[in-house]
């Protein structure tokens, strides 16, 4: 959904729009066709029509209303001092709830059904299906320099990035994987050929007395109901039966990793400064396995 930044540049600090929105809408109604509930309505509108006209951001919790039908989400209630900015009646208390209903019944297109998505979600569910969960989304290349964002980025860096046998390469592995790590490196690409996944072994920026290391997914998250976990194991000095260090957890997933400088999302390995061998490397190894997710209580 493409906003209006022209638009959305004329609203004042105090949440009043300076030109209102012309609430003259085009809106398509047919009856379901064949293959589809022959009780629903397909209905073609605006995507402006379901965004909260002081913030211009998509209604997806509470919805509220003044006494003269003025919409806004519950966060502008707040930062509007709970007074319309439109008639300036009270505006906080009062549920939309034909909106909400509306909203709720939805169901909508993902974003990447050009690319193959053919999922029908509820409009809430929408936002994080296309960040996090849709397997058509494109996912960009984590190599300083490279452009490349498509659905084939396993077999991008395969073809474009893994030449050569060197400490920097990316590694193919099936569930197991042990790499050297330098302290230079900012990160190591591990390939898992079995599902075309890509992770990263983070090499964190430095900390007192050592650095942090962690692992990323780039791609999206498992299917519903699993999760990807890692155990990580990094021995002092690279050594067979040196001492050794160990986390497991998680691992996170995102579609663009934001560079060096952003601390992991779900933890990291600490790993103290005499660990490192006098050429500055450690030896990690890392353990992938999909367990089914745990939910967790309310």
């Amino acid at each position: 959904m493409e906003k209006r930044s022209g638009e959305k540049a004329m609203g004042s600090e105090n949440g009043t729009p300076k030109k209102l929105r012309s609430t003259a809408r085009r809106v398509a109604v047919r009856e379901s066709e064949g293959g589809e509930d022959p009780k629903a309505l397909v209905v073609r509108l605006e995507p402006d029509m379901l965004e909260c006209p002081l913030c211009f951001a998509p209604f997806l919790a509470s919805i509220f209303q003044c006494k003269s039908g003025h919409p806004a989400c519950e966060s502008c209630c707040a930062r509007v001092q709970n007074k319309c900015p439109t008639c300036h009646e009270p505006i906080g208390d009062i549920r939309c709830r034909p909106l909400e209903k509306l909203i709720a019944g939805m169901a909508v297109p993902c974003a990447f059904r050009s690319k193959g998505c053919k999922q029908a979600l509820k409009y809430a569910e929408k936002p994080t299906h296309e960040a996090v969960f849709c397997q058509h989304a494109p996912c960009a290349c984590p190599v300083p320099g490279c452009a490349y964002a498509g659905l084939l980025l396993h077999e991008h860096i395969r073809g474009a990035h893994s030449a050569g046998a060197g400490d920097d390469a990316a590694v193919s592995f099936v569930r197991e994987a042990t790499v050297t790590l330098h302290r230079s490196m900012l990160f190591r690409v591990l390939l898992h050929p079995p599902d075309s996944r890509v992770f990263l072994l983070l090499n964190g920026g430095e900390i007192k007395s050592g650095r942090s290391l962690s692992l990323l997914c780039v791609g999206p998250r498992p299917a519903a109901g699993q999760e990807l976990e890692y155990t990580m194991v990094v021995r002092a000095g690279g050594e067979p039966g040196a001492l050794s260090l160990s986390a497991s957890g998680t691992v996170p997933c995102t579609r663009r990793w934001p560079g060096p400088g952003q601390a992991p999302a779900d933890g990291f390995l600490f790993v103290p400064d005499a660990y490192w061998s006098s050429s500055g490397s450690v030896s990690v190894t890392v353990h992938l396995r999909k367990q089914a997710a745990v939910e967790k209580p309310a």
